[in-house]
């Protein structure tokens, strides 16, 4: 196994001249490191010198979720206001508003339905965002949800809806709010 000071040094891309000449290739962009560190101000920053609030994170990860994920509310809206793309998804197709919803943050979920998040985004297994929250019996993002439209009936690619989600985790106050929305079994 090679040491990453090693590696690092047989790596170090030489541009005559240049200011990257000692750049260590495994080193994060100063967006990303403020992303991951909640800094606001130096997200702030990057964006006002032109980096993109729509890159990722070494590990692939996007930063608006990276955000979202850490609950770094003032980082998530810098992003947005930043340019970041609302419905980004990372590696398992989810998006930002689906971590939301699977942390319970409320606070973020309202940020991203007011940026008009698509509520009907599918991760890789077929799962809504509505299909989360029910099946973990929070209440109060399925009612957000709901309020912006999330289809109650939307299946997931084994076949089951938010309503069979909230049944099967005996979530009953979820269950009751998806039957009033016109969820059908």
């Amino acid at each position: 196994m090679i040491r990453r000071s090693v590696l690092a040094s047989l790596l170090v891309l030489p541009f005559a001249g240049s200011a990257h000449a000692q750049t260590d290739i495994f080193a994060q962009k100063p967006i990303v490191t403020a992303v991951l560190q909640g800094d606001e101000e130096k997200v702030r920053q990057a964006l006002l010198r032109n980096e993109s609030p729509n890159q990722t994170a070494n590990n692939g990860q996007p930063l608006l979720i990276v955000a979202v994920t850490a609950g770094h509310i003032p980082v998530v809206e810098t992003l947005l206001k930043g340019g970041a793309i609302v419905d980004t998804v990372d590696r398992e197709s989810y998006t930002a508003l689906m971590r939301a919803a699977e942390k319970n943050d409320v606070d973020i979920v309202e940020i991203l339905l007011r940026r008009n998040a698509n509520t009907r985004g599918q991760n890789r297994q077929g799962q809504t965002a509505l299909m989360i929250a029910a099946g973990r019996g929070y209440a109060e993002i399925v009612k957000l949800l709901l309020g912006k439209k999330a289809d109650p009936n939307a299946r997931d690619f084994t076949g089951r809806s938010a309503l069979n989600y909230a049944k099967q985790n005996n979530r009953v106050a979820v269950e009751a709010m998806l039957r009033g929305a016109g969820a059908k079994e």
